[in-house]
């Protein structure tokens, strides 16, 4: 009997329709202040101080320039932002039904609350799951992963996944501190924090409706033995201590990006994707992002020249600048490949 019941159970469970996770509406937001890398270089006398010329970043990473917040902007304003954008990209949704709100940031405006409860606060919601995720440049990934496992579970109808990056902070300082003259050793692993730029980002998900688009997958690995090769903190008296190998985390992540690439195809049951998003800290990873795909360029979305880095921003940048292209059919395959330091990667499957 019991036998009989599991396999009608089975039957009843095979029979129902799968839920999956639609992108409703994306929105970005970014500061006034623009600032070229090659200005940055500029002043800290790359060239004079450490052999590097003024135009290495514009050149060889390919970041000309970037988005800069000022000293008291806070996450949370960039976040609310790119919020209220990706609202007005949606005006059909009822916001009562708004029933979770991740902040996805490297920064938090403070400890205590979380800064999802700020923003939910300024936006007039009230869903009720408010918390924070933190995963590095990662974070956004997570939150999304997370927030598409709350509604397929039944548990929540739409989400508002949201990040608002003030990192130029962190990299203004490292610049202070290399203006001044550093040992060449130390001031090799501090060039990669400069290629970050700031940004607000915001996504609204919910229960696709024709039960075939949304997120088929999420897929991911870490391999926290690479912990150390980037990462940075505050330190008492307001500068920073940090530590960017570039050359090996780039490497490692490039590794650990082709095995979950090849996973998560095997996984979808795909031969190929149609577009694609990647995190994109420069040049190089980019053009691995192109060659690991095998597309021409334009069918993956590029957002580092002009705005750097921008971390956990990056996500919802790439979809909306996919969306607002026009380019983007019912039915396309898009493909997200994601990363951050600690070490992470993923890749997402996602249908029109």
């Amino acid at each position: 009997m019991n036998e009989i019941n599991f396999k009608l159970l089975k039957q009843i469970h095979q029979l129902q329709p799968v839920v999956r996770t639609k992108v409703i509406g994306v929105g970005s937001y970014f500061p006034k202040q623009r600032v070229t890398s090659d200005d940055i270089m500029q002043d800290i006398g790359s060239e004079q101080k450490y052999g590097l010329r003024h135009d290495w970043m514009s050149r060889e990473m390919g970041i000309l320039e970037r988005r800069m917040v000022s000293d008291d902007q806070r996450p949370s304003q960039l976040a609310i932002e790119a919020a209220k954008n990706a609202l007005e990209s949606c005006p059909d949704i009822d916001l009562d039904l708004i029933d979770a709100v991740i902040f996805c940031g490297i920064e938090r405006d403070r400890p205590e609350p979380a800064t999802a409860h700020i923003i939910q606060r300024a936006l007039g919601l009230n869903a009720s799951h408010v918390f924070d995720v933190a995963n590095a440049c990662f974070g956004f990934f997570d939150g999304l992963k997370l927030a598409s496992s709350l509604i397929e579970s039944g548990a929540i109808k739409y989400a508002l996944i949201v990040t608002g990056e003030v990192t130029t902070k962190m990299s203004r300082v490292v610049a202070k501190q290399l203006k001044k003259g550093l040992p060449l050793a130390e001031a090799k692993h501090l060039w990669g924090m400069l290629s970050v730029g700031d940004a607000g980002g915001a996504m609204i998900v919910g229960p696709a409706k024709d039960g075939h688009s949304g997120f088929m997958k999420f897929h991911q690995k870490s391999k926290s033995q690479y912990s150390g090769l980037c990462h940075y903190n505050w330190k008492p008296n307001g500068e920073v201590e940090a530590h960017m190998d570039m050359g090996k985390i780039v490497a490692r992540g490039l590794q650990l990006n082709k095995r979950i690439y090849r996973e998560a195809l095997n996984e979808l049951g795909w031969d190929h994707v149609d577009w694609a998003l990647a995190h994109q800290t420069g040049k190089v990873a980019f053009e691995h992002a192109v060659a690991l795909h095998g597309l021409d360029k334009r069918k993956i979305v590029k957002t580092y020249p002009k705005f750097g880095n921008i971390t956990t921003a990056t996500l919802p940048l790439g979809f909306q600048k996919l969306i607002d292209s026009g380019n983007l059919k019912s039915g396309d395959k898009v493909g997200g490949l994601f990363a951050g330091s600690g070490l992470v990667a993923g890749q997402f499957g996602y249908v029109a």
